[in-house]
């Protein structure tokens, strides 16, 4: 929800950002130089503050569960990981180790993300 939430004050930024360049733009005849540069001026600040999703800075993430989440990066870099020793494999290089090395650290990592699961970040393991 909160997301959604960044993403419509992102939306909306952007849009009024470029709502403040046009008018600037169509109210040249009445508006003196002096204003409509630093109106249009605003209206790229406001827009790149949209476009650059300045509201994350505003609205903070709130997960609740970080050390499971980076725990899921981690096995992702372990896929890669071992794909590449089996591509490797394939093509008939000795990366047997490699591949069976990186297949016991993602049975670790399963373990740890286990033990992980439901608890929120910053709270202490029971176990040693």
């Amino acid at each position: 929800m909160k997301r959604n939430i960044r993403r419509s004050i992102d939306l909306c930024l952007t849009g009024l950002g470029i709502g403040v360049i046009f008018t600037s733009v169509l109210l040249s005849a009445s508006l003196t130089i002096q204003v409509q540069l630093p109106l249009a001026l605003v209206g790229v600040l406001l827009m790149e503050a949209g476009v650059w999703g300045l509201s994350t800075k505003v609205f903070p993430n709130e997960r609740r569960y970080i050390d499971l989440r980076d725990e899921g990066d981690s096995i992702i870099q372990l896929i890669r990981q071992l794909n590449a020793a089996a591509v490797a494999r394939e093509q008939g290089a000795d990366t047997e180790d490699l591949f069976q090395t990186t297949l016991d650290e993602m049975h670790d990592s399963v373990k740890r993300m286990a033990e992980l699961a439901s608890r929120e970040s910053g709270s202490q393991t029971t176990s040693g």
